[in-house]
C-alpha cells in the first residue's frame, strides 16, 4: 500500500518519544531498530514517517508540515533510501489480511545497498501486527544482522503477540493516547471542528486516527442506528442482531457499530450498583474491543465478527437505557 497525502503532516503529542529519539540521534547512539508501541489511531505511523524523513534530511520541526520536496518524493515512492511496507490491495481493491513475507524479505536487499544520497537508509513496517510468522522471522534476521547507516521502524498496535527476540533487539518508543487538546487539533486538521469534533473525539478518546476511520463510508448512519436501538426501553436480541448484520455490509459501518456498543456497555458498567453485573458488563465491553481489534487486524469475515459479538453480549444488556 503506497503512502497517501494524509500520512504527512504535523505530529501532535508523543513528546517523550520524540525527545528520546532525538537525544539518541544527537549523541550518536542511533539504534538500528525502533519499535513504536501504542493503540491503533494515536499517530504512530505519522510519527515514524516524520522521524524517517528527518534522518533523510528533513529539518522542519515535527509540529509543522514536512519538507515539500521530500514529501513529493516519498508520495511518489521515488525516494531511493526510504521503504514503507504495508498490507497491499488485491485486484478487486480489497486490502489483504497480511503483509506479504516477500515484501519483508526484500528489506535485506534494500539495506545491503549503500544510501543513495549519502545519509541513511530507512524502512517502516506498518504494522508488525499484520505480519505472519514468516514475516516476523524475516524481520528478526534483519535485526540480528543490522547493516551500517540503516534504521528500521516497526509499528505495533499491541493486537498480536510480538516475538520477544524482536522486542529485545529494538528500542521502544511508547506512544500513548493523545491529550484532549492534541486530539482536537488532529481532528481540526481533518476538517472536524466545534461540536462535530467533540462528537468524533468521543468515539475513540485520545485516538483521533481511529475516530476518523470510523466516520468513513456509512459509519455515521450505522452508529446512529445502533444508538437508537440501545436507547430503547429494552434491547431486543433479534433487533441487535439485525442492526449488526445490516452494519456488516461494510467494514467501516461495522467498526462504528462495535464502537458504539462498547461505549454503551462501559457506561452501563459504570452506573451499575450490582458489582457482579458491573463486572460482567465491563468484561463484555473489553471483549467487544478485542473482537473489533481482531476483525481489523486479521481482515476477519464480518459475519463471524457479528456472531462473536452477539455471543459476548448475550444476556448482559438487560432493559436499562444508555
Amino acid at each position: 500500500m503506497e503512502l497517501q497525502p494524509d500520512d504527512f503532516g504535523p505530529v501532535f503529542g508523543h513528546e517523550a518519544a520524540r525527545r528520546e529519539f532525538f537525544e539518541a540521534l544527537a549523541a550518536g547512539r542511533m539504534h538500528h531498530g525502533w519499535l513504536l508501541r501504542g493503540s491503533r489511531g494515536v499517530g504512530k505511523a505519522r510519527l515514524a514517517l516524520r522521524l524517517a524523513l528527518n534522518l533523510l534530511g528533513d529539518r522542519t520541526d515535527l509540529s509543522a508540515s514536512p519538507d515539500p520536496a521530500l514529501t513529493r518524493l516519498a508520495l511518489a515512492g521515488s525516494h531511493p533510501d526510504l521503504r514503507v511496507i504495508r498490507r497491499p490491495f488485491d485486484d478487486r481493491g480489497k486490502q489483504k489480511s497480511e503483509i506479504p513475507v516477500d515484501s519483508v524479505r526484500e528489506l535485506a536487499q534494500f539495506f545491503s545497498l549503500r544510501p543513495a544520497l549519502g545519509g541513511w537508509r530507512v524502512a517502516i513496517i506498518d504494522a508488525v501486527d499484520e505480519m505472519n510468522r514468516f514475516g516476523a522471522n524475516a524481520v528478526l534476521k534483519t535485526l540480528e544482522e543490522p547493516p551500517g547507516k540503516a534504521v528500521l521502524f516497526l509499528i505495533s498496535h499491541g493486537e498480536q503477540a510480538l516475538l520477544p527476540t524482536i522486542r529485545s533487539r529494538c528500542r521502544v518508543l511508547r506512544c500513548g493516547a493523545l491529550t484532549e487538546r492534541d486530539d482536537l487539533a488532529v481532528l481540526a486538521q481533518a476538517g472536524h471542528t466545534g461540536a462535530r469534533a467533540e462528537s468524533v473525539a468521543a468515539l475513540a478518546p485520545g485516538r483521533p486516527g481511529r475516530a476518523i476511520a470510523l466516520m468513513q463510508g456509512d459509519g455515521d448512519a450505522a452508529g446512529a442506528a445502533i444508538d437508537s436501538l440501545l436507547r430503547a426501553d429494552g434491547v431486543d436480541a433479534a433487533a441487535l442482531q439485525g442492526a449488526l448484520s445490516q452494519a456488516a455490509r461494510s467494514e467501516g459501518a461495522l467498526a462504528m457499530s462495535l464502537e458504539h456498543l462498547r461505549g454503551y456497555l462501559q457506561r452501563r458498567a459504570m452506573r451499575e450498583s450490582d458489582p457482579v453485573l458491573a463486572g460482567d458488563l465491563a468484561d463484555a465491553a473489553l471483549t467487544v474491543v478485542r473482537i473489533s481489534a481482531e476483525a481489523s487486524a486479521l481482515n476477519q469475515d464480518r459475519a463471524q465478527t457479528v456472531a462473536a459479538t452477539l455471543q459476548a453480549v448475550s444476556g448482559r444488556l438487560g432493559n436499562a437505557g444508555v
